[in-house]
């Protein structure tokens, strides 16, 4: 038998060329000395020089330990396929025609390939998997997060309209103090300002001396005022010395809750019970000024006007803010002052815009307000506007008075579930009696028109 050199195929001894690739066998002393200088690879049983690890026709490792024999289909898949064909002769063309189905086409499609490449190639499937999976996610996170998106504008958009009521709803129950209980309504609260003036007119025209009034809903601009003009303020303004000391208690420069002694020589006579009280006595400012309101009394007013400050003082901050019709000139029963034409004065307007302020929490500040509408809802004289006023109603005033000299005066705020309103009226040089009736009557009045 011939051994091709080139293929590894067992010829007859009589051929001259190779069955299988057609390669010349006809010097066999050459053949059969390459024969012995050559190594037959395992997997394909092609002939390689002694000193190649690899086989040149399959790739095999000849250093590989104990290769395994490959089955019948690989090795039929795998056919060697000629590396240089000999030229074709017509003797040697019908036996090589039959190699063609084998030719190294088919090992493309096989794993043949050697150990190292064999593990190598699953690599790029698994490469793009992974960046078909991560592709996929990044596209799902966008759609998911565009989406969301979508929904939330949608959903802002459509919930100002709610944010915007429930603020104006929330700013609506700051402005109530922890004192008040009533909550203003202005679609509830009837103002009339036609029927409002006529009441008022009515209730004063027929009084001596001169009379004025102001009526507003604590909600509203709109407001009712009549003969307004500058007056004797009596005890109303107390309501001006309550409100600079919280606003200096506010600014640092003033100590509501430091104390004060009681001496005989502040003492004065009029309303008040702090005249009544041993020297000595010790109380706070803050008491001081509830004694002030609820009490009116002057000797406490009288206590605030020395300690914070005096009179230019106070003005400065009567005027800062907004009561332009308002002064302080005098201390409580200071008669001598009067005789000299200093009294203390104000108007109805600067009384309800300045009430009106405190109850919407719009003069020194929230806690402030609320201070001092628990201070006036303790006042104890009630005889006058709100004498005559249902029990549901809700009152927070300040009264003044000064017979001598025919001053009646009332300040107030009446409340109740409907909502809120100020009413001031001052009269002077008339006579009491006819002056408080015409209070009473009035104050019902504004009560069953603006709030029933």
């Amino acid at each position: 038998m011939k051994i091709c050199p080139n293929c590894g195929h067992d010829n007859p001894e009589g051929v001259n060329f190779c069955e299988n690739c057609g390669t010349d066998l006809r010097s066999e002393t050459a053949g059969q000395t390459d024969s012995d200088q050559q190594k037959t690879c395992p997997r394909c049983q092609a002939l390689n020089p002694q000193d190649s690890r690899f086989c040149e026709n399959c790739g095999y490792d000849f250093e590989a330990p104990d290769p395994k024999q490959p089955d019948t289909e690989a090795a039929e898949s795998s056919a060697p396929t000629p590396a240089k064909p000999a030229a074709k002769t017509p003797a040697s063309e019908p036996q090589v025609a039959p190699v063609e189905p084998v030719a190294p086409k088919k090992v493309a499609t096989r794993p043949q390939a050697p150990d190292n490449q064999v593990t190598s190639q699953p690599a790029p499937k698994e490469n793009k998997s992974k960046r078909q999976w991560v592709i996929s996610a990044v596209i799902l996170i966008l759609l998911i997060c565009g989406g969301g998106y979508l929904l939330y504008s949608n959903g802002s958009h459509a919930a100002k309209p709610a944010r915007s009521e429930k603020k104006a709803s929330s700013q609506a129950q700051r402005r109530q103090s922890s004192s008040s209980q009533a909550t203003s309504h202005q679609a509830t609260v009837n103002f009339n300002q036609t029927e409002i003036k006529d009441a008022v007119t009515a209730a004063l025209d027929p009084l001596q001396g001169t009379s004025s009034a102001y009526v507003s809903p604590v909600d509203s601009s709109q407001s009712v005022v009549v003969n307004n003009g500058s007056q004797s303020a009596a005890s109303s303004i107390k309501v001006f010395i309550l409100v600079t000391a919280y606003a200096m208690a506010k600014e640092g420069v003033f100590d509501l809750d430091a104390t004060h002694t009681v001496t005989d020589s502040e003492k004065v006579g009029g309303t008040g019970v702090i005249q009544d009280m041993d020297a000595g006595t010790k109380l706070t400012y803050r008491e001081v000024l509830q004694h002030m309101i609820d009490d009116s009394d002057n000797t406490g007013a009288n206590i605030m006007i020395a300690k914070m400050g005096g009179f230019s003082l106070i003005n400065n901050k009567i005027k800062s803010m907004g009561a332009t019709d308002t002064k302080l000139q005098r201390k409580m029963m200071d008669t001598d002052a009067i005789e000299d034409g200093r009294d203390n004065t104000t108007s109805a307007r600067d009384l309800g815009m300045t009430l009106k302020k405190i109850y919407n929490h719009q003069l020194v500040s929230k806690t402030a307000d609320d201070d001092m509408l628990e201070i006036l809802a303790n006042n104890r004289n009630r005889a006058k506007l709100p004498k005559l006023l249902p029990s549901e109603a809700k009152v927070y005033n300040k009264t003044g008075e000064y017979a001598d000299y025919g001053v009646q005066n009332d300040a107030e705020i009446v409340a109740n579930k409907r909502g809120a309103f100020v009413a001031v009226v001052l009269a002077q040089d008339g006579k009491e009696a006819d002056q408080v009736s015409a209070m009473n009557q009035l104050g019902l009045k504004l009560y069953q028109n603006i709030l029933e």
